[in-house]
């Protein structure tokens, strides 16, 4: 467009971002190189929060001067170890996707039929298509590694990662969400709260009949619980997001998205309930309780609860001190998409790797200024 005189610059923030390489990989004929920006503005929100940068596509963002990352370079490997990775999510596909450039050999083995984990579930929701670049992008390098095998509907119990006989192993499999209603508000199990989860609405599980009602309760404070409700809004359920928060998707001011995410909610004609907890669930409906005055109402209906997530690290108790294996992404710690990934590419800089956790400091500017 430049060169044929359409408009005089483009600018590209976020992509340039993401992929900081991007008008040189277009001028080489490299398009499918490029790691394309998902468009979640997990920048702008740590930028919002005074907070060191983040992407979730570029995992080098930040530490380019703190830790020596480079967005296109890695430093070859130091031993000739095989290493088995267990989940083909964000965090399993950049790990093998780093440690393959690195010149490790890398079996990965995914339970289900599809490679990406969350981001592959997710992208199914509504306005989240994007995320199924995280995927795509890695899948794509990875299929030109003669390194890395991708093996899918392979589920491994203990006994089998250990009759394989990998050097190294990494666990990436992933979390649960939560159904007894504990999130940031409730720290105990909801009486008789045995809700539908993201999960449940993924696979494909539905409360009851399109036309019912249904109460989508958010403690998690980011994007799922409305676009969970919105999924349920458009197959023909009375839903209404309930949340003891301020306003739906709190989270969502720092990425600039709640204004937004509340309105289109409320054009769908979902009902909103802020500062509500959920105190119990019981036949045929549940009770919410006012977190100021502690006023009780009862709804009529089933239960959606997006509260927390708990990984699913029951293969790592079974194989811990008995071989070398290591949590990451939402595994060790459910997160956001960017953590998990950066999670995994953290694991394959420093596979093999002598880190010295003292010497990664930030690098904090002083300024003086002048009366």
């Amino acid at each position: 467009s430049i060169r044929r005189g359409v408009v005089d610059m483009i600018g590209a923030a976020r992509p340039s971002i993401a992929d900081p390489f991007l008008p040189a990989k277009i001028k080489a004929g490299r398009p499918e190189d490029i790691r394309e920006c998902i468009g979640c503005n997990v920048c702008a929100a740590w930028n919002n929060l005074s907070a060191p940068s983040r992407c979730t596509q570029n995992p080098t963002m930040g530490e380019e001067w703190r830790r020596g990352w480079h967005p296109e370079t890695i430093s070859p490997k130091e031993s000739d170890s095989t290493v088995l990775i267990i989940g083909a999510g964000p965090a399993g596909l950049e790990a093998a996707l780093g440690l393959g450039k690195r010149g490790y050999d890398v079996i990965l083995a995914e339970a289900r039929i599809e490679a990406g984990g969350r981001v592959s579930r997710e992208s199914r929701l509504p306005g989240l298509n994007e995320w199924a670049r995280v995927r795509d992008y890695r899948l794509g390098q990875i299929e030109r590694l003669s390194n890395v095998r991708i093996y899918l509907e392979s589920e491994m119990d203990a006994g089998q990662v250990q009759e394989f006989g990998a050097d190294a192993v990494a666990l990436a499999t992933g979390a649960l969400w939560r159904n007894d209603g504990v999130g940031r508000s409730i720290r105990f199990p909801v009486p008789g709260c045995e809700a539908l989860t993201p999960d449940d609405i993924m696979d494909g599980k539905r409360p009851h009949q399109p036309g019912s009602a249904v109460t989508v309760y958010d403690d998690d404070h980011y994007y799922m619980a409305s676009v969970i409700a919105e999924q349920l809004a458009s197959e023909g359920y009375r839903v209404t997001l309930a949340t003891p928060g301020m306003c739906v998707a709190s989270w969502t001011e720092y990425t600039l998205e709640q204004r937004h995410i509340e309105k289109r909610l409320l054009n769908m004609g979902v009902e909103i309930l802020t500062r509500h907890e959920l105190s119990a669930v019981e036949a045929g409906g549940l009770r919410l309780a006012n977190t100021l005055t502690g006023d009780t109402r009862e709804r009529e209906g089933s239960v959606v609860s997006v509260t927390a997530r708990l990984p699913r690290d029951e293969l790592f108790d079974a194989l811990k001190g008995k071989i070398s294996v290591r949590r990451i992404g939402d595994c060790f710690g459910p997160s956001i998409i960017a953590a998990a990934v950066y999670e995994g590419h953290r694991y394959a800089r420093e596979f093999d790797a002598e880190i010295d956790p003292d010497g990664v400091p930030f690098n904090r500017t002083r300024y003086s200024l002048q009366h």
